[in-house]
């Protein structure tokens, strides 16, 4: 074969030998780098995080609602009022309850009243009967005791007229008639002690067993009707609804006249000095959080060309997953460090929570191991 040769001064074109060679060293270094990228890629690694929404709030915190549903008859609190725990934040209209209780302790009182003069009535009736049945005993043992004079005079009269009818001063008819008068209070005197008072006794008893019986059937219905105003005190009661902690409240908007069930959150309490970061987590990404995981979050009332963070960690989780409308998450409470800001307690946050870290390639491919 022949030299190769060019009219123009142009290179010549490589040999096959040559141009292999070069093809292999631009594949080599193609390898080669994309080799660098991938172990760039599986070395790098960041942070992996997941994105929760919540707000600012205080290491004691109460959400108040309505023990009962119920019409709202006062509004007591406004928002931004310190109250004590137990204060009275609402009353729920109580009208029935209150005529209730109106009707229900004059029938107390009323009871009351009739019990204390049946027992004055009793009382009477029972001591008037014992003053005669021991004026019938007092005058039963006189009874008795002429009684027994009569027979002794008897006696003597009886043994007198039988030594004179003996010596003849007196006719037999006489002694006929003292033998009479002696066997009429011999008579008078045994019907007198065979007179028995226990039959009196027993109905006495008797008696006063059954006002007894009376007055524990009257206290049985006066226990009852306590116990009804006790009931209806109790009911009164859940008519108020109080503060469970003390602190600043913030109060949601209803109206007197609004009806209120248990279900509608009508006041927060903010109380404590600590605050924390409430957080919700979409149930989702639930199981990638725990203590001790680290969290940064932006405030609402501080977004703007200068951001700023705060920065701090999980103390609690919630155990369960809770809902809202068609949202289910879970709820972690975290430290919070102000710092120098004053922050008010509601301030919406939104936070990244980290939970890991994984190689670049991962992450930019969004595929998750955790």
């Amino acid at each position: 074969m022949g030299d190769l040769r060019t009219t123009a001064g142009e290179a010549l074109p490589l040999s096959k030998a040559a141009s292999k060679r070069r093809r292999n060293i631009i594949l080599f270094l193609a390898a080669l780098f994309l080799a660098l990228v991938i172990t760039a890629g599986i070395l790098i690694k960041v942070e992996r995080y997941t994105v929760a929404s919540g707000y600012v709030t205080t290491e004691d915190y109460a959400e108040v609602r309505s023990p009962v549903t119920g019409i709202v008859g006062k509004i007591l609190v406004r928002s931004g009022e310190t109250v004590e725990a137990g204060q009275v934040l609402v009353r729920l209209n109580s009208e029935e309850e209150e005529a209730l209780l109106a009707e229900t302790r004059a029938k107390v009182s009323k009871l009351q009243t009739e019990i204390e003069r049946r027992k004055a009535e009793m009382a009477i009736d029972l001591e008037r009967r014992n003053v005669d049945l021991s004026e019938q005993k007092r005058h039963h043992k006189d009874s008795i005791d002429i009684a027994d004079l009569q027979l002794r005079n008897a006696q003597a009269k009886v043994k007198l007229t039988r030594e004179l009818v003996a010596k003849g001063l007196k006719a037999a008819s006489n002694l006929e008639d003292e033998e009479l008068k002696e066997q009429l209070a011999q008579v008078t005197l045994k019907s007198l002690q065979n007179k028995d008072f226990v039959i009196y006794e027993e109905l006495l008893k008797r008696d006063r067993a059954k006002y007894d019986s009376e007055i524990q059937a009257l206290g049985n219905e006066l226990q009852a009707l306590e116990d009804a105003v006790r009931r209806v005190e109790a009911r009164l009661q859940t008519r108020l609804i109080r503060a469970p902690i003390a602190g600043t409240v913030v109060r949601y908007e209803f109206v007197i006249g609004e009806l209120l069930t248990p279900s509608s959150v009508i006041y927060e309490i903010f109380g404590g000095d600590k605050q924390v970061l409430k957080l919700r987590v979409g149930e989702r990404h639930a199981t990638k959080i725990a203590v001790g995981q680290k969290y940064r979050a932006r405030l609402s009332s501080f977004k703007g060309i200068a951001r700023l963070y705060f920065r701090g960690e999980i103390e609690y989780l919630r155990n369960i997953i809770q809902a809202d409308g068609q949202n289910t998450y879970r709820v972690a409470y975290c430290s919070f460090a102000p710092g120098e800001h004053v922050i008010p307690p509601g301030t919406t946050a939104e936070a990244r929570i980290y939970y890991g870290k994984s190689c670049l390639w991962f992450y930019l491919f969004n595929v998750d191991l955790f």
